[in-house]
This record gives structure tokens, sequence and C-alpha cells, in this order.
């Protein structure tokens, strides 16, 4: 299996980890991470992931093989949660930062992983990072995953890329969302290709800014209420 397949297969995988991120998840055995309408106090939740412009690479190479893609950074993906007290927005913290671990050794992939867990300071009230390594005799992929608390909001980033530097743009979109984003009035107008404005939406990077590099928004979701 070529280095770019399994990128995409890692990709898929890593949204689909989270039960959290789906409203009618069965429920959870002791360890794991909620549908998350079952976190105490939850009131709103969105999701952005950004991608290559495969589309463009396409237009310009028409004949383009997987082989011949870009590698670098695969997908990078940013979840803000609102909850109504600092306390239940800790807990939901808690119940994310005692379940990612656990569960990343699923995307494995055939490969060698190690995981490994990490406080991160200077990021909001409270933050920790989890990274998967899978290394193969070919090739090396990194999945990095920040999480971090700021009063009653709960932030989630992820990237996925070759190296571990490569990954860290992780942290980079962490600290643009904990630190510059902000919630944009109470109106929220949802675009799914990755164009939504307004509410917790707010938060995310604007298309231009420097932290992203070559990704483009791929698609928004909104995690709760379920539309």
């Amino acid at each position: 299996m070529t280095l770019f397949p399994r990128l995409c297969i890692l990709m898929l995988a890593a949204v689909a980890l989270f039960p959290a991120l789906s409203a009618t998840a069965q429920t959870p055995a002791a360890g794991e991470i909620p549908p998350i309408d079952q976190f105490d106090g939850i009131e709103a939740a969105v999701d952005r992931t950004w991608g290559q412009d495969i589309e463009a690479m396409l237009a310009a190479t028409p004949d383009l093989q997987p082989e011949d893609f870009e590698q670098g950074v695969t997908v990078l993906n940013a979840m803000v949660v609102r909850f109504d007290t600092d306390e239940n927005a800790q807990a939901a913290y808690a119940t994310f930062q005692s379940g990612i671990g656990s569960q990343l050794l699923q995307l494995a992939q055939g490969g060698t992983p190690t995981v490994t867990d990490e406080p991160v300071s200077d990021l909001g009230d409270v933050a920790s990072a989890v990274t998967l390594v899978t290394t193969t005799p070919e090739s090396e992929t990194h999945l990095r995953f920040v999480l971090a608390r700021e009063g009653r909001y709960l932030f989630l980033t992820y990237a996925l890329a070759e190296t571990g530097d490569e990954a860290a743009i992780a942290d980079d979109l962490a600290n643009y969302v904990v630190s510059e984003g902000e919630e944009q009035g109470d109106e929220a107008i949802f675009v799914a290709d990755g164009a939504s404005t307004g509410g917790l939406w707010g938060f995310m990077p604007p298309n231009d800014a420097d932290l992203l590099g070559d990704l483009v928004p791929i698609s928004d979701a909104t995690l709760y209420p379920a539309p």
C-alpha cells in the first residue's frame, strides 16, 4: 500500500474514531468517549476539516497518480464545543483526555504504533496533547491531537502528517482557536463545504491564515444540536 492511500485510511479512521462526533452512537463502554449529546451542559458544537487542494492539483495535472500527490500534512481538523459552565467543560475535557490515548491504537493500520501524551503549557486553562506514531519499513505517519479548555469552551484539534514537525500544525491551530478565535454572535450560517460563519465558527482561522499554508477547507459539521 502506498503512503497516500494509507494516509487517507488513517484520516477516515480518525474522523470515525470518536463516537462523541455522532449523537446517535451506541452507549460507550467504560473509558470510551461518549456521544456528544451525552455530555452534561453541552450547548453547541461545530467541527471543520482542512485538507490538500486536490481539486486544484488535479486541474493542474489531470493524470496525477496517488503516489504523485503532495505528502506533508494530509488533514487538519478543529472542533469547538460550548458548555453552560466551566465545570461541565472541565468534566468533558477530562473525559476526552482519558479516552483519546486508549483509542488511538486502533489506527495503527498494520504498522508499529507508539502513543505518547504530554501536558501543553500556556494554552487556555488546561491543555494536553496525544500523538500516535505509526512506523512501517517504508514510512512513518504522525497523528497528533491537542485538547484544551478555556472557560466554558472545549477545543480539540488534530493533524495527520508524515513527520512530527508537520503534525505540530495541530498545536498552531489549537493556539489560534484558543487565543485568537472568538464566538461571533448568536447567529450561525452553515455551509457544508467549509465556509460556515458566525457563532462558534468565529473560532476558526480565516482561509488566508498563515498557519494553514496550502490547506483549504474541506467540510464543516454541526455536531450539536444535531442537524
